[in-house]
Formats: structure tokens, C-alpha cells, sequence
């Protein structure tokens, strides 16, 4: 990646794929997931909150931050499971997230370094 590329996270679900690229230089700084149909990532499970967490850039790097309820779980490249709760978790290499239930219950999403 030079200098003049921002660094992406893409998330993938189903037939769905997002592509989050986030300046830190610009108004656009968060990427909401939740189930209201105002989320950019909308995700209708059934433990999943209404704003359920939101993705923010800080530098090169993406965290994961939870505004939920039931929290989410956080399975990255390493194969560690970490569960947040109304707390930040940066976000590196690709895995998977899961919004609400443990990842082997729940309807996880795929995400990746892109």
C-alpha cells in the first residue's frame, strides 16, 4: 500500500459485501452495523441491537467498537474469540464478527484487511 492509498476493511455476509474505507481527514469517520434499517451494515439477527456496534479508523488502523447490549464476538486472524462489550477491539488481518451471540450460534461476518 504507498502512501496515498487508505487502508480498507471489507466486510462480507451472504451475497452482501462492503468495502469500508473511512478518511481520517473527512466527516465520514464511523460505519454503523446494526438492525435498523439506518445502519450502513445491516445485519437483522436476532440477539443483534438496533445500533449495535460501530467500525472507526483511527491512523491506518480499524477498531471495532460495541454500543450493545449483548456485546459481540471477535474471532481474529490468530483464531483467538474475544468478546466486546461496550468497549473497542482493533480489528487486523481478516475474521470474523458476530453481533450478539457466540460466533458458532450466531450468523457471523466475514471481514478482511483489503
Amino acid at each position: 500500500m504507498d502512501a496515498h492509498t487508505q487502508p480498507t476493511l471489507v466486510l462480507e455476509f451472504g451475497a452482501v459485501t462492503a468495502a469500508v474505507s473511512l478518511a481520517s481527514d473527512t466527516d465520514r469517520s464511523t460505519y454503523s452495523l446494526g438492525k435498523d434499517k439506518s445502519n450502513d451494515f445491516v445485519h437483522a439477527g436476532e440477539l443483534t441491537s438496533r445500533l449495535h456496534a460501530r467500525i472507526e479508523r483511527q491512523h491506518k488502523d480499524y477498531y471495532l467498537i460495541d454500543c450493545s447490549t449483548n456485546g459481540t464476538y471477535v474471532q481474529t486472524e490468530d483464531e483467538q474469540v474475544t468478546r466486546v462489550h461496550r468497549d473497542k477491539l482493533k480489528l487486523w488481518g481478516e475474521g470474523w464478527i458476530s453481533l450478539g451471540e457466540p460466533l458458532h450460534t450466531g450468523q457471523p461476518i466475514f471481514f478482511r484487511q483489503g
